[in-house]
């Protein structure tokens, strides 16, 4: 069986997802990693969002017209939030839930969250287990993102996993976020720890790099061995899915749509040389 391969919508930018949507099957793929954002809080990438905590049964049914229109899929959402220690975090984020089960996804992405002091663990378990428990509900896994926080390293993955024990909350792995966050972090002995959790990667190549912003196309920098990441996930029976996550460089200027779509499309290409398709 193919895995299945998607691509995170904020890979395309400030054009955000309707241009994900529009572009993707020409770029090889028919799935979508579909971001729902914070209702009134700026992107990062400065796109406009389809979809916010805030968004109605009327804003799904759009969703999923534009969708069919162009025959693409979603892989699974991404409702990161911000720290769920926080209530208010927290009940944004059971609101994504809900309009991601509307959705009909089975994974979401999010944050597990941080620590102020030690003393604040048992707060942020109960709220993380409070989102388990909602997911469940809904037939839905919640996947940490390797972010700052309690998930940043494998270390504090096998905690969290070991400690909330918990069979909807899971990981999400982040092939250049490891470095991105940790220094002298291994890639692969990283994921080998932790890959009996991981029920969702994001792909991204790095210089493996500590606090280096340069995650452009897939092979282009070289720092990650897909070939190796493919072959640890395999033996562990992982199908996906593998969401492209391709934010570009720190300083460039702003892509063009034109040039965003090449680097997904060469990625697709530099994926199925590394056998990630049949």
């Amino acid at each position: 069986m193919a895995a299945l391969v998607s691509c995170l919508t904020n890979s395309y930018g400030r054009f955000g997802p309707i241009a994900a949507i529009e572009h993707i099957r020409d770029a090889g793929l028919t799935h979508i990693e579909l971001n729902i954002k914070n209702h009134g809080v700026p992107s990062f990438f400065k796109e406009t969002p389809l979809l916010t905590n805030e968004s109605t049964a009327d804003d799904i049914q759009r969703v999923q017209d534009l969708l069919a229109e162009h025959e693409v899929q979603l892989s699974s959402c991404n409702i990161t939030s911000g720290n769920p220690l926080d209530p208010e975090v927290l009940a944004i984020t059971k609101q994504k839930l809900d309009l991601a089960s509307q959705l009909g996804v089975s994974l979401v992405v999010g944050g597990a969250g941080e620590l102020e002091e030690e003393s604040q663990r048992e707060t942020l378990y109960q709220h993380l287990r409070e989102l388990g428990d909602d997911a469940a509900e809904k037939g839905i896994t919640y996947c940490f993102e390797t972010h700052p926080g309690i998930c940043v390293n494998a270390a504090g993955m096998l905690r969290t996993m070991q400690d909330l024990d918990h069979p909807q909350l899971k990981l999400n792995f982040d092939t250049g976020n490891i470095n991105y966050y940790n220094k002298h972090a291994n890639v692969l002995e990283s994921l080998h720890e932790v890959v009996e959790h991981v029920r969702h990667v994001h792909l991204k190549d790095s210089f493996r790099k500590f606090k280096d912003w340069n995650f452009t196309t897939l092979g282009e920098a070289g720092g990650i061995d897909f070939l190796q990441v493919r072959f640890i996930l395999e033996d562990h029976n992982f199908e996906g899915p593998y969401s492209l996550e391709i934010e570009g460089i720190e300083g460039e200027p702003d892509p063009s749509l034109e040039e965003h779509h090449n680097r997904v499309k060469q990625s697709v290409v530099y994926l199925r040389e590394c056998g990630f398709f049949d």
